[in-house]
């Protein structure tokens, strides 16, 4: 089979066998794996797959010329990739804190400098304050498909009082629209001016939120779907602005991300202690190296962290 890029390609047939509980635990086991309490092994394997759980173990093993041998470093025990796994899952848990602020206040103002601009509760329904090449009836398709689904009681005070707009008022979608979505109309705004008012409220430039955003809905996704974020390498980038690139270089790390939520939290609610609480997960696990995911030799200590003791 030749492929777009003109290499021939053989396809293969999947056929790695289906392992039990048991044998998942051999298999471990034989790559060096020390797994003293079996019974806890078992009970952990049967409730997180261990092909998810397989992730957390790259770091363990050896590596040699450059590759993995599949095999664990001396010394490595089953309770050391549990205790990698759970503190990812704390991560996730407090990224997600950060972001749920982060998104009610942005669609907060998306929504509050459009209406207050143009004087409209429901000017997301004038198509001419988008690109022409928004996708305009897919965004009204998803809010007329998340208000009917919705059983929130403004939806349906909403509709059993008011005839039309058939829609509910800006504010009210505000509360039923996703992030992602928020982005994207954010991105597609036509004018200019109406970007940088919602823009100048976090301090940054219309192209530095628009892609802010875009990272942050995509972080978001990775930790409603319980994706691994410690030392990822992350695709969807936030744009390094210049005050502070010593913080978002290179901007594919966790540590980027961090910096990136700090920053609007810091204006979102500057009494936010979420970097000292990032500081203390990671102390609280000795054996994360913050290296790993970003973070600068002493980070802790740097004033722009605004870590208390």
């Amino acid at each position: 089979m030749r492929t777009r890029a003109g290499f021939l390609f053989m396809p293969n047939n999947y056929n790695k066998p289906v392992l039990t509980v048991d044998q998942q635990i051999d298999l471990l086991a034989s790559r060096g794996l020390s797994i003293p309490d079996k019974d806890k092994a078992r009970h952990y394997l049967q409730f997180i797959n261990y092909y998810r759980l397989s992730s957390y173990t790259i770091s363990f093993e050896q590596i040699i010329d450059g590759k993995r041998n599949h095999q664990f470093k001396t010394g490595v025990t089953f309770d050391n990739i549990l205790a990698l796994y759970d503190f990812d899952r704390h991560l996730r848990i407090l990224v997600m804190d950060a972001i749920e602020r982060v998104e009610v206040a942005v669609r907060t103002q998306i929504c509050l400098a459009l209406a207050v601009t143009y004087n409209d509760s429901h000017w997301h329904l004038r198509r001419n304050l988008f690109k022409p090449e928004f996708n305009y009836n897919a965004f009204i398709k998803k809010c007329t498909e998340e208000q009917q689904n919705s059983k929130e009681r403004f939806v349906l005070h909403y509709k059993n009082t008011y005839t039309q707009p058939e829609l509910v008022p800006s504010w009210m979608t505000t509360e039923l629209l996703p992030m992602g979505t928020w982005s994207t109309v954010y991105k597609n705004l036509e004018n200019r001016s109406d970007k940088k008012r919602v823009s100048d409220v976090f301090k940054l430039s219309p192209v530095d939120l628009e892609s802010w955003l875009h990272a942050l809905t995509y972080i978001r996704n990775l930790c409603a779907h319980h994706s691994r974020i410690w030392n990822r390498h992350f695709t969807i980038r936030p744009k390094q602005i210049s005050e502070y690139v010593k913080y978002l270089t290179p901007n594919t790390t966790f540590a980027a991300q961090a910096t990136m939520m700090h920053l609007l939290l810091k204006i979102i609610s500057p009494d936010s202690k979420w970097s000292t609480r990032l500081y203390e997960l990671i102390k609280s696990h000795n054996f994360i190296n913050p290296a790993r995911m970003g973070f600068i030799p002493g980070w802790e200590k740097d004033i722009f962290w605004a870590i208390s003791n």
